[in-house]
């Protein structure tokens, strides 16, 4: 599925020219063997009718990053207070938690560092933004995509 995939972006890509498949016969096989080394499959599969929510909220994520992101470089002081925290995930691991700390590099003012089991190390360009939340909402959101059913959280 992952090869057909590929072989689709291929011809997007290329505009669909015939010329281009010199190049994707041998560039598609590759980026597919990379794809399945990091991203092995697992059990769990992505909700195809979940996806264009779950696109809709990246987008809106992404534009709030980037205005984020904007505000704080055009303002007179750089509000900044940089660091790093550790947050706990409570997806399962492969495709679920790394797509989830994959995402979290792209909200407002996080970077995701490392993954130890359970444990993601953030760099944050504010300590004092609410960290946790941004996670609890991006793990809500990965869970839905995969169909999967997260276990409450201390406190909650």
């Amino acid at each position: 599925m992952r090869l057909a995939l590929l072989a689709v972006l291929w011809l997007v890509l290329t505009n669909g020219d015939p010329s281009g498949w010199g190049y994707g016969l041998v560039v598609v096989p590759l980026v597919w063997i990379l794809v399945v080394r990091i991203f092995p499959p697992g059990d769990h599969r992505v909700q195809p009718l979940y996806l264009p929510r779950f696109a809709a909220w990246f987008l809106v994520q992404s534009l709030a990053a980037g205005w984020d992101v904007s505000r704080r470089l055009l303002a007179p002081r750089l509000d900044v207070a940089p660091g790093e925290r550790e947050v706990s995930f409570t997806l399962p691991e492969g495709s679920p938690r790394w797509l989830a700390a994959n995402m979290l590099s792209l909200m407002p003012g996080t970077l995701s560092v490392e993954v130890h089991g359970e444990t993601l190390l953030l760099h944050c360009l504010d300590t004092a933004q609410d960290v946790d939340r941004e996670v609890v909402e991006t793990e809500q959101q990965v869970a839905r995509l995969f169909g999967i059913t997260l276990p409450a959280r201390e406190g909650q």
